[in-house]
């Protein structure tokens, strides 16, 4: 007879050795066969138990991936589980591309829950993307057309500004993810929907709306003429894929398991519960502990009751044991959740280290950030240079962020951050490996050009000509996006056609070299086939990308990918639910317009005290606390948070061990 509440042999033989005496946890409560929620506090495991459920699950009952549906809300955890079923033995690797949408991918519904919602509906299936340059997803092109359209700004100057079509862009998602009527609707009929001004959250965008466009200005004309501009140019919003599969298209539910559902919005949990409803058996993982992302109107309370909302036992597996956060920084969150809600009981992974260091200030002068030198104590880079790559920085704000990633990108340090904050390394990184290919190539008429050491190019007969060299694409579209047009000997639309051709081409995904001869004057090789000094001739690159582009340059040795990093991330708290590293650095801090909000409302208190029990729960190893480091915050943490932790967690150990503590 089947037994689901342990692990068979035959998933046991192919775990790893620190796995190999793992049990299947809350059995006793819902066997692998039975639908449960997952509470899974920090470092706890929900990923792998989900995955110990389902490939137990699969073997007992053989099932295959293309009867079940794994689905988050995050892009970068969306293949955790997939990874470790082929790891373990459970399923074998598809010979297509597990990302992509096909019939013969099995694990076409391991993905992200837009991915999945799009897929089952038959979302964009029609859509000829060589239609209509804006046809398929909204990107940066589409908004920029229709910013362009009324004549307002796209893009801010800096990611922590606003500009009128931020303000309307921020309270039109939030009022679709939210089920709030704001006019036009294409899926979900409006009988379904909340007035807008029955949200807490669509009023102050509301009044941030008014501030920047006036008073006279009608939020609603605003959406009428976006979702205008949408249906002429067949554009969608990515909320729309989730209408869809609110009201119609189920993935396969065999299994439907569902993770970060403490991050569900009301439009997301819609779809999720049609599909926990449908599902022989569901899991749906979270921790309604942690910060949820407020700003889209995710709440915990999906989680907390979507037993009820679907009318089907779903009890709680809550996971006790933490194999990744220390005493110590377990004690400093928990105290900081416990002023607003009752902190998990959680075995810790033992003793690490909580570290204060001083505070080198990073202040922002009009659009200038004066920052502390290289080697100072508690500064971005010392830190960095002391503890190794491995290492994330995490604030309260983009602005904080944007800061510390100022400090990292003085020295050409690369990190990986959010798509708002900080530098965008993935694009200059482009750039420098196409600089990297272009230095020293020259085409036979300009191989004698006595300019050609002037930007420390090759001379005479020594330079690498064209037809031995490419470009990938992605190379190729950013260095001419970045060429100054006096250097071009073609229109720029006929640079993009040849592109176009090559990438949607039945060959290789590379530019030849002297396949763009012909586009470009002699002076372009000189310019940009220089090497490092070839940066100050890009156009379009702020001061600041140059200067962190020449520094990469020297530190590191080609390729120029993002693996460079090494795990070095600057993040919001918010975007590093999920993330861990082996040393994190906490800026404590909060803004005068946050503080306003936790005297004014305890849901507020309550989400903030959510947010900084992620940030101290992320380290494996070292956890940093650093304080007074911009002058425009207010102090959150509590200013003997790090000897009250070591202090908690030394009594928690003793009397664990049944001994007495001296009191130290």
């Amino acid at each position: 007879m089947s037994d689901f509440t342990e692990i068979p042999d035959a998933l046991r033989d192919g775990l790893p050795e620190d796995l190999k005496d793992a049990e299947l946890a809350g059995a006793d409560v819902a066997g692998a066969d039975e639908s449960c929620r997952l509470y899974g506090p920090p470092g706890a495991g929900k990923s792998t138990q989900s995955a110990f459920r389902a490939g137990t699950l699969a073997i007992e009952e053989d099932l295959q991936p293309s009867d079940m549906t794994v689905v988050t809300y995050r892009k970068a955890l969306a293949g955790v589980v997939r990874n470790r079923l082929i790891d373990w033995g459970v399923f074998e690797a598809p010979d297509v591309d597990p990302e992509k949408a096909d019939s013969a991918n099995p694990f076409q519904y391991w993905c992200t829950i837009h991915a999945a919602a799009a897929r089952a509906t038959g979302f964009l299936a029609d859509m000829d993307v060589q239609d209509d340059d804006l046809t398929g997803m909204v990107g940066g092109k589409a908004k920029r057309r229709f910013c362009s359209e009324l004549g307002i700004n796209y893009l801010p100057p800096r990611p922590w500004l606003e500009t009128r079509w931020t303000v309307f862009y921020d309270l039109y998602t939030y009022s679709k993810n939210n089920l709030l009527d704001v006019g036009e609707w294409s899926y979900i009929e409006d009988t379904g929907l909340s007035p807008l001004r029955s949200d807490h959250g669509a009023e102050r965008r509301l009044d941030a709306f008014r501030d920047e466009w006036g008073t006279a200005a009608s939020f609603e004309k605003v959406v009428e003429k976006w979702e205008a501009f949408k249906r002429e140019h067949d554009v969608h919003d990515f909320y729309e894929l989730l209408e869809a599969a609110a009201v119609g298209g189920t993935p396969p539910t065999r299994l439907v398991v569902i993770d970060e559902y403490h991050d569900a919005t009301p439009l997301m949990a819609a779809v999720s519960e049609r599909w926990v409803e449908a599902a022989d058996t569901a899991i749906v993982a979270g921790d309604p502990d942690q910060v949820v992302n407020g700003y889209a109107g995710a709440s915990p309370r999906f989680f907390e009751e979507i037993g009820d909302r679907v009318e089907r036992d779903l009890p709680v597996v809550q996971l006790d044991r933490s194999w990744r956060c220390p005493d110590e920084h377990f004690e400093a969150a928990a105290r900081i959740l416990r002023q607003e809600r009752s902190p998990p009981s959680l075995t810790t992974a033992g003793p690490g280290q909580l570290l204060r260091h001083p505070a080198p200030e990073l202040r922002h002068d009009g659009d200038e950030w004066r920052l502390p030198d290289s080697g100072t104590d508690g500064g971005p880079v010392s830190l960095w240079q002391e503890y190794g790559t491995d290492l994330m920085f995490l604030t309260r704000t983009r602005k904080q962020a944007d800061g510390v990633a100022a400090a990292l990108d003085e020295e050409g340090i690369v990190y990986v951050s959010q798509d708002d904050v900080g530098g965008d390394w993935e694009h200059r990184l482009t750039l420098l490996r196409a600089l990297d290919t272009l230095e020293g190539v020259r085409p036979d008429e300009t191989t004698t050009s006595t300019r050609i050491d002037d930007y420390g190019g090759a001379s005479g007969n020594t330079a690498k000509t064209p037809d031995n060299y490419a470009l990938t694409v992605d190379e190729a579209r950013a260095l001419f996006r970045h060429t100054h047009g006096r250097y071009l000997d073609a229109d720029r639309d006929d640079i993009t056609e040849l592109l176009q051709e090559i990438e949607y081409g039945d060959g290789p995904d590379e530019v030849p070299l002297d396949a763009i001869t012909e586009y470009v004057t002699d002076k372009w090789w000189l310019r940009y086939g220089a090497g490092s000094a070839s940066i100050s001739e890009l156009t379009r690159l702020d001061d600041r990308d140059r200067q962190a582009m020449r520094a990469a340059w020297t530190r590191y040795e080609p390729p120029y990918t993002l693996a460079l990093a090494e795990g070095t991330r600057v993040l919001t708290i918010h975007a590093s639910k999920g993330a861990e590293a082996t040393d994190v650095v906490v800026y404590d801090g909060i803004t005068g317009r946050v503080a306003r909000g936790l005297d004014e409302r305890a849901a507020a208190r309550e989400n903030e005290a959510r947010t900084w029990y992620v940030a101290l729960t992320r380290a494996s190893k070292r956890l940093h606390i650093i304080r007074d480091a911009f002058d425009w915050t207010d102090a959150y943490l509590p200013a003997d948070l790090e000897p009250r932790a070591a202090k908690a967690a030394l009594d928690a150990a003793v009397a664990t061990d049944g001994g007495e503590s001296d009191g130290a």
